[in-house]
């Protein structure tokens, strides 16, 4: 879809995995209607995917725009509330609820003093606002009023933090279970990280019991610190086995475990030990190996051997829904008779 995206407009920020931010400042007020017809009809007729589109001069009056399209039918999925007409007869008829970035306590608050649609929040003096909601609140305000002040991010920021983390199928109790599966999720931790360009140095492993379940109940962490940042399977595996052996208790029904990384850097961009024993240079081609053949057969296809073969604590995904659009085996199937 986002592709999509870049094939109308010179700009364009992923916001979320369904929704996006586009510069359409280069096509004229007038068209803009015209332009968003044309782009949701192209998603559709490419993709399948029905979307709605709102367009705004700023940020929040584009989210509110497309929250408009969705939910009125006369409107025909686009909304454009470029023109201030357009923002006088709609904003009345928007609760305060569904404006971007207000959530439920601040409703009760702006509730409290008349503040009931979007309209009123727009029309609210900008410091009373900022007195209640703080900066972001009067932020919220100028852009209903047209006066831009959130930019659009075209470039993603650097990730500062990574986790793996994943509930169990059925209740481990065992030591060799708990490590094949946190070596598990160290080793998707480093997919990840090598994915982003980025490293670690160090890794925090976590494991506890169901809150549900009756019985002796356990929680515990421990941090491993690396020699050098690294995302290196290997490196990554050893830090989580580790940690994972010192906070293990026997007698425990562990329902869930993880890793977590924070404080990534740049892939290289670390100080190095004085007394560097580790060969990069072999270690980084072996990763892009890994990833390659991964990329090629499908992920899991090469893995430490510390992450198991049969796995059978992993996560069912029984109910997961079918992944029509990029999964040619989970294709529906019509069959005459």
């Amino acid at each position: 879809m986002n592709a999509i995206y870049r094939d109308f407009a010179p700009e364009v920020e992923v916001y979320s995995i369904d929704e996006s931010f586009l510069s359409v400042g280069i096509i004229p007020t007038a068209e803009r209607a015209t332009f968003g017809r044309d782009l949701r009809a192209t998603v559709l007729r490419w993709t399948g995917i029905p979307t709605c589109v709102g367009i705004g001069p700023t940020k929040t009056l584009a989210k509110l725009a497309n929250h408009l399209a969705k939910k009125k039918d006369e409107l025909a999925g686009v909304c454009d509330l470029t023109s201030p007409a357009a923002r006088d007869h709609w904003l009345p008829r928007v609760p305060i609820e569904d404006v971007w970035g207000i959530g439920g306590a601040s409703e009760a608050k702006l509730s409290r003093i008349g503040v009931e649609t979007a309209a009123d929040l727009r029309d609210m003096p900008a410091r009373l606002a900022r007195s209640i909601l703080t900066v972001v609140g009067e932020k919220t305000v100028l852009e209903l009023r047209g006066l831009s002040c959130l930019d659009l991010e075209v470039l993603a920021p650097r990730r500062k933090g990574c986790a793996v983390t994943r509930s169990f199928s059925r209740k481990v109790t065992a030591l060799p279970d708990m490590l094949e599966a946190v070596a598990t999720y160290a080793t998707r931790g480093a997919e990840k990280l090598r994915r982003h360009g980025l490293e670690t140095g160090h890794v925090a492993v976590f494991m506890h019991t169901s809150r549900f379940e009756p019985g002796p109940a356990y929680f515990a962490s421990r941090t491993v610190h690396l020699p050098e940042t690294s995302a290196d399977t290997l490196d990554l595996v050893r830090a989580a086995q580790a940690g994972a052996r010192a906070i293990f208790r026997e007698g425990f029904r562990y329902a869930k475990a993880g890793i977590v990384m924070d404080d990534l850097v740049p892939a290289g961009s670390a100080p190095r030990p004085l007394f560097d024993r580790r060969d990069r240079a072999r270690s980084d081609a072996l990763m892009e190996a890994i990833d390659t053949i991964n990329g090629r057969l499908g992920r899991g296809a090469i893995a430490p051997a510390a992450a198991g073969i049969r796995r059978d604590w992993q996560t069912k995904f029984e109910m997961k829904s079918p992944r029509y659009t990029t999964r040619v085996d989970e294709l529906p199937r019509a069959k005459a008779h």
